[in-house]
């Protein structure tokens, strides 16, 4: 089958994730197998060897979940966004509302978590993610994730997961963390803007009378 599939598709891989050969030498599922795709011709397209080992059996736009990624500097509004566009029965991962949710009492919006509190979050976060980016029910997952290296982008782009960046302007998000989040926070904006430079359009607004949560952590 996998002759057929570089024969009928060609030898340039489909998904072209980070660290791609670009040369496809296998198949890989459209629909994956675990979704109840079928192992036909149509289900197939070529992918190198990396690549096909990286998807696993992570949904692509269409054929399950939708994830958006909700990428911004801290205190850019990033909760705010997902709180006015999500709909029930959606899935959002947010480190700060994991961390929280481990604690005995509901803290303060103060960002800042013990470090065996952070530890455990880490690790449920990525369990979350691991689970959620294999849905196959017709739901949307938003991943809220403050800081991306390039190779996580291209990892998100190859997956086709839609990106979205929060970005109200440098002035604005240095003065939010300032009046709003411990000191170290300006660290990770400082970073945001050397990795991403600013935006060039504001970030979207809510609509009047969308949900919001304002005062819930977003990076």
């Amino acid at each position: 089958m996998t002759a057929l599939v570089l024969e009928t598709y060609g030898r340039e891989c489909w998904l072209k994730l980070p660290g791609c050969k670009r040369v496809a030498t296998t198949k890989d599922h459209v629909v994956p197998f675990s979704h109840g795709g079928e192992d036909v011709l149509e289900n197939y397209r070529p992918a190198c060897r990396s690549c096909n080992s990286k998807r696993q059996n992570r949904v692509r736009p269409g054929y399950g979940a939708s994830v958006v990624v909700v990428i911004g500097p801290p205190a850019s509004g990033k909760s705010t966004y997902v709180a006015a566009h999500c709909k029930p029965g959606d899935v959002t991962i947010d480190m700060d509302r994991i961390a929280r949710a481990l604690m005995p009492y509901d803290p303060p919006a103060s960002h800042t978590y013990p470090q065996h509190v952070r530890h455990i979050a880490v690790r449920a976060r990525k369990a979350a993610i691991h689970s959620a980016t294999r849905l196959r029910e017709r739901v949307t997952v938003w991943l809220i994730h403050a800081v991306p290296t390039g190779a996580d982008l291209a990892e998100y782009r190859g997956l086709g997961w839609q990106v979205v960046t929060i970005d109200p302007g440098r002035a604005i998000v240095e003065q939010r963390a300032m009046d709003q989040r411990p000191e170290e926070m300006m660290l990770h904006v400082r970073r945001w803007y050397s990795l991403h430079g600013e935006a060039e359009k504001p970030a979207p607004v809510a609509s009047p009378g969308a949900p919001t949560t304002s005062a819930e952590p977003d990076w």
